[in-house]
């Protein structure tokens, strides 16, 4: 658990004297101090053991809620940075080699002044060349350790998904902070579960020394792929709802995910402000939402896949047995399951998503199997355009459409090759529209045979945006093409 409370005092004992180590460790003990790292220091005439203990300033209660839905590690005050630095294996093979050497040659400084004075006289020098050769062998084993290939493995895998942070906003992930990242990130993770069925998995927030000031990032199987900025005691304002002169000292930015221009603005000068704007942990978890459906793929594993396949178990293992895996495989479920979340199509009501694929399990490919489990989602999809004002929506031409996507035939099968630079001019036009018309989704409307791949490809280019086939919207809707691109 992060915790801030702690101090620290270091003691020092010879390398040779163990009884005095040993004695070092259980007077610390008794006095409520833990052992928080240990390692040698060479003085002007011997070796150390420096001993760093640690305890905490006042007792504080572990809030466990945190624990359970999220891991954070790597945060440490400065002071801890300092003590717990850590190297890669070449430095430390580098070190040890160093280490050898010197150690080598003080062997050889030792046996020199033996040889000089009378035998009576060696005790404490052999004493010394005890230790020395015994320190000498330690730092050999040491040595055969880290050349091992096995060290390398423990650096071999990738955290999931882990949110960085500069040094400014690391507070933010601490319970004690009014500022309180993690229940946001809670609460974000919570709304999605609620609307989507798609619970966000585990995060693990740590700082990133490499940041600009301020600033944040969300990395993916440790590929980053969002980097924004954030402003403690700061509020962020999209710069086209407020109808103001700049206030002094506001911080612009572009906001990632829509494209807009952000103020930030200091909180004592917006507190009566009509707009409603992001605190900076609000902004940081809105980031995460977005990442955490964009990315879904990357994302979401058969470790998840099969808590899904539980959860129906538990209720209907009768559609589970009968599908899994004699009519689809786990792979092809979950490929079903990620489209469906990466267009926020609900899979909240699980067993009856498994009912569907399992009414339509003799479909021949997975994408017409998912195109048949969305009309069969239809009044849940048409639900969002049901209303006494219409919903704005852009069309694509037929010509448009005979253009993108070009139909060739093999002696097999029919292949759709896709021409990607007129896709990219449609979404840059697509979003033209959106912008004069006041739009912040771009919601486009085409044949269900092309849905599919219309939004893998115009999903590169806009980030809200919403590929709604016409079979796919009830007569309830209530919708107006504003444009025919």
């Amino acid at each position: 658990m992060f915790n801030k409370n702690l101090e620290y005092i270091i003691k020092e004992v010879p390398t040779e004297d163990r009884q005095a180590l040993q004695d070092l460790l259980n007077e610390m003990s008794m006095q409520g101090w833990d052992l928080y790292t240990l390692h040698e220091v060479e003085s002007e005439d011997d070796i150390l053991y420096s001993c760093i203990f640690m305890k905490e300033r006042s007792e504080n209660e572990e809030n466990e809620v945190f624990d359970k839905v999220v891991n954070i590690k790597n945060f440490k005050s400065q002071m801890e940075k300092m003590l717990s630095k850590q190297i890669s294996p070449y430095e430390s093979c580098k070190e040890i080699t160093e280490k050898i050497r010197e150690q080598k040659k003080r062997v050889a400084d030792i046996k020199s002044e033996i040889e000089k004075v009378d035998w009576s006289d060696r005790g404490t020098l052999n004493d010394q060349m005890s230790g020395a050769l015994r320190r000498l062998e330690e730092l050999k084993q040491d040595l055969v350790k880290e050349i091992s290939p096995g060290v390398m493995y423990s650096r071999i895998g990738e955290e999931k998904f882990t949110v960085n942070l500069s040094e400014e906003l690391i507070d933010f992930v601490s319970p004690d902070n009014k500022d309180d990242l993690l229940s946001e990130t809670v609460k974000s993770r919570q709304k999605l579960t609620d609307e989507l069925g798609y619970v966000i998995p585990r995060m693990v927030f740590q700082d990133e020394e490499e940041l600009e000031p301020y600033q944040f990032s969300i990395k993916v199987h440790g590929l980053e792929v969002f980097k924004s900025m954030a402003i403690p005691e700061h509020t962020a304002f999209f710069k086209e709802e407020l109808n103001i002169r700049k206030p002094a000292n506001t911080i612009v930015d572009k906001d990632v995910i829509s494209g807009k221009e952000v103020w930030w603005i200091d909180n004592n000068l917006s507190e009566d402000y009509w707009a409603n704007g992001y605190s900076a942990v609000e902004y940081i978890a809105r980031a995460v939402e977005f990442v955490s459906i964009k990315h879904v793929a990357e994302l979401l594993d058969y470790n998840d896949i099969n808590h899904y396949l539980m959860t129906v178990e538990q209720r209907n293992p009768f559609v589970v047995n009968n599908i899994i895996p004699d009519f689809i495989t786990l792979s092809e479920l979950k490929y079903i399951l990620i489209n469906l979340i990466r267009e926020r199509i609900s899979i909240k009501d699980i067993d009856y998503v498994f009912e569907k694929i399992n009414d339509f399990s003799d479909e021949l490919t997975k994408d017409s199997l998912l195109d048949k489990i969305r009309l069969s989602l239809s009044k849940h999809i048409s639900q969002r355009f049901i209303g006494e004002t219409p919903t704005e929506i852009i069309e694509l031409s037929g010509e448009t459409l005979d253009k993108m996507f070009k139909l060739t035939d093999t002696e097999e099968e029919t292949v759709i090759k896709v021409d990607g630079k007129f896709a990219e001019k449609l979404a840059k036009k697509a979003l033209k529209v959106a912008k004069d018309n006041g739009l912040d989704e771009v919601i486009i409307i085409v044949p269900i045979e092309i849905r599919h791949m219309t939004f893998a490809i115009f999903s590169e280019f806009i980030n809200n945006l919403t590929i709604v086939a016409h079979e796919e919207l009830s007569c309830e809707t209530n919708v107006h093409v504003i444009a025919t691109i």
